[in-house]
């Protein structure tokens, strides 16, 4: 937590000093200003780090401010060869991309990711696969640059049956494009040519609190540690996990 809240705060200072347009900070202040969040995001890049090797090469798609990377990078060492890819400028994120290394791309094409065949031993979505355009060809596009035998990693994938994303929705907040059951993620993988080999349900309690007052969220985040915990047994506990917020899957290109 320590690491990101420091870059966190160098990005604030860089904004500012720079006057760099298109950094979002509204997102990353909801991802990383509360304890809760903060975990959260943690949670995710622990689930795709244990599935990354230190010698991969890894292209975070869609990697935004790349703090996935970033984490990668920290326990990972200088081994590990980190590209990302977004539709930000290059210098939207700098502290990030400096720390972690980054080999960042701008996206030119609406899917077209600019590797060559095979390049990747792992390409991560988190977060990311909901929000494309062309989700048919950006699949096949991924499943294109991942080598014969590596990895398609999916974290983040919103839930259909979520009650929080039916909270959501009826709050107005609608940030995720598509929804999507654990069945028919599975099923678009398999059109894309991808084996599916592991599937999890992430994240049935509450963590982001949007449109909720601020002293909700103040009033909720000091119980972070007994609603991290409680949120670890209903994640393992059935019928609960089936209503969680997030899908998480990790699939294969055959050799």
């Amino acid at each position: 937590m320590a690491l990101i809240r420091d870059l966190w705060a160098q990005q604030r200072e860089y904004v500012a000093s720079q006057n760099v347009t298109g950094a979002y900070l509204d997102y990353l202040e909801a991802h990383f200003s509360m304890s809760l969040t903060l975990r959260r995001r943690l949670a995710m890049i622990d689930w795709l780090a244990s599935r990354i090797k230190p010698t991969d090469r890894v292209l975070e798609w869609g990697c935004q401010h790349a703090v996935d990377s970033c984490i990668y990078r920290l326990r990972f060492g200088p081994e590990i060869e980190l590209h990302g890819c977004d539709c930000v400028a290059a210098d939207s994120y700098r502290p990030f991309y400096e720390y972690s290394r980054l080999q960042y791309a701008v996206i030119q094409h609406p899917y077209v990711l600019d590797y060559a065949d095979g390049f990747f031993d792992v390409v991560t979505s988190n977060g990311v696969w909901e929000h494309v355009d062309y989700e048919y060809e950006s699949l096949r596009e991924v499943f294109r640059v991942v080598r014969p035998g590596g990895r398609f990693l999916v974290s983040c994938l919103p839930n259909r049956h979520s009650y929080t994303e039916a909270v959501q929705r009826r709050m107005g907040h609608t940030a995720h494009d598509r929804l999507y059951t654990m069945d028919s993620a599975r099923a678009q993988l398999k059109d894309a040519g991808f084996e599916v080999v592991s599937t999890e349900y992430r994240l049935v309690v509450p963590t982001m609190l949007n449109g909720f007052p601020d002293r909700v969220k103040n009033l909720y985040q000091k119980f972070d540690r007994p609603v991290w915990l409680a949120n670890a047994l209903l994640e393992r506990t059935w019928p609960f996990y089936r209503v969680a917020s997030n899908l998480m899957l990790a699939a294969r290109k055959p050799e």
